[in-house]
């Protein structure tokens, strides 16, 4: 079922999701106060800079998720007991694809993604959560994206809720560093793996990461230091120890790949629906005190234009009858008046152009069609010169030639009879 909300609210339009989910996340983010970070077996409150290892738990046969928790209780102690977390990963827990989706605005992109889960990630069946930046459709390289099973964050949240503590968002440790305008190259190594994440402005442009297994062999290791080489990026920053995230950690970076648990913003909807129903509450009293004043507005409003449309009425009168006596007049004379000017004159002399010196014993005109008789030496060479000229078209023998003599039919090439005939005697 929670999938299920999960993935209705992902293809709902822009507007109504932001309405929906958009206020939660962002009062979840402004609500954390604690940030824990997972780095090496060790569990640390950047706040605090207090640190804890997972190994010296005495619950052995607790999973992952309950020895954080367990460990976070531990840093937090108890003064206070409504502590909003934001939990830093490392990268093992995500995976990011990248994808181009030319033409598809930030409103639509979430729901664009959503809808290539399937094949971006087609060994999981699972449900995923996503966390894209939408201002990446400017980035030229296309889109990259982070996923996380929803069941994990699931896990996490409901560990966290074990000990009394409220789970708001996950992220990757690598994206905890403050934001810059620059390219930023940041290197985040520990025991396991390295991750390099190259960074403008709050928009992740490459994700590279390797298990630190992988070292072993030499290729791979080239081919790390190759493409590392290969990146341009004005400054580069290491994250080898966790020094180097005391310095550099800000909860308020990359908030675009915050990822959710639904249990943390259902808590923070059920907060804010009191709220909603206080201002429906004000709007529905404001509603009905102001539901009488479009009324009185629509009756002035239509007396108004009733008024205007009787004077236009009026103005219009004498101009609407010369129209009526104008479309009469091109009703009834229109047949005399466009029917098609066969320019005789200048057929004749295009003829006499074309027949001169041949004898012409006969010409018959109508409808644009031209019938002649005549001799000639060469009837076939007469006819080639006629089908040349551009006055004529459908330029044919008539009857077979008898020795010199010709019958030839022709139309003239500006003359349309046939679309008078259509206009005036459809039925004819």
């Amino acid at each position: 079922m929670a999938q299920l909300q999960q993935q209705i609210l992902g293809f709902l339009p822009a507007a109504i999701r932001q309405l929906l989910e958009g206020g939660p996340r962002r009062a979840l983010l402004e609500k954390v106060d604690a940030t824990i970070l997972v780095r090496d077996g060790c569990v640390v409150h950047l706040q605090s800079r207090k640190l804890t290892s997972l190994e010296d738990s005495e619950n052995g046969q607790a999973s992952d998720a309950d020895l954080i928790a367990i460990a976070s209780k531990a840093l937090l102690g108890s003064e206070k007991k409504d502590h909003s977390i934001l939990l830093l990963l490392p990268a093992s827990e995500f995976v990011a694809t990248t994808l181009e989706l030319p033409g598809v605005s930030k409103e639509n992109l979430i729901s664009a993604l959503k809808l290539q889960a399937d094949s971006l990630l087609p060994a999981y069946e699972g449900g995923v959560s996503l966390a894209v930046n939408p201002a990446s459709v400017a980035n030229a390289d296309g889109h990259i994206a982070l996923w996380m099973a929803s069941s994990r964050i699931a896990e996490f949240f409901d560990a966290f809720a074990r000990q009394g503590l409220f789970l708001a968002a996950v992220k990757p440790r690598a994206l905890a560093a403050r934001e810059s305008d620059n390219d930023t190259l940041l290197i985040d190594s520990d025991e396991e793996s390295k991750t390099a994440v190259l960074l403008k402005a709050g928009i992740v442009k490459r994700w590279l990461h390797v298990n630190n297994i992988d070292f072993e062999q030499q290729d791979f290791t080239e081919q790390w230091q190759q493409l590392i080489g290969s990146i341009q990026a004005e400054k580069i920053r290491q994250l080898d120890k966790l020094e180097d995230f005391f310095e550099l950690t800000d909860k308020k970076s990359h908030q675009h790949y915050s990822l959710f648990p639904l249990g943390a913003l259902q808590a923070r909807k059920r907060i804010e629906k009191g709220k909603q129903l206080l201002l429906a509450a004000a709007i529905i009293g404001f509603a009905v005190l102001l539901s009488a004043t479009p009324f009185i507005l629509q009756a002035f409003e239509l007396r108004s234009f009733t008024a205007r449309l009787d004077i236009q009425r009026e103005m219009s009168a004498q101009p609407r009858q010369d129209q009526a006596i104008v479309v009469n007049f091109e009703n009834e004379w229109g047949a005399i008046n466009d029917f098609p000017d066969q320019g005789v004159r200048e057929a004749m002399f295009s003829l006499q152009g074309v027949l001169s010196p041949e004898r012409l014993s006969s010409l018959e005109i109508s409808d644009g069609l031209i019938k002649i008789q005549g001799t000639s030496t060469e009837p076939q060479a007469l006819l080639e010169s006629l089908e040349q000229n551009p006055s004529f078209t459908e330029v044919v023998f008539s009857r077979a030639t008898n020795n010199s003599r010709y019958y030839i039919d022709l139309r003239l090439g500006a003359v349309n009879f046939e679309a008078y005939m259509v206009r005036y005697f459809p039925n004819d």
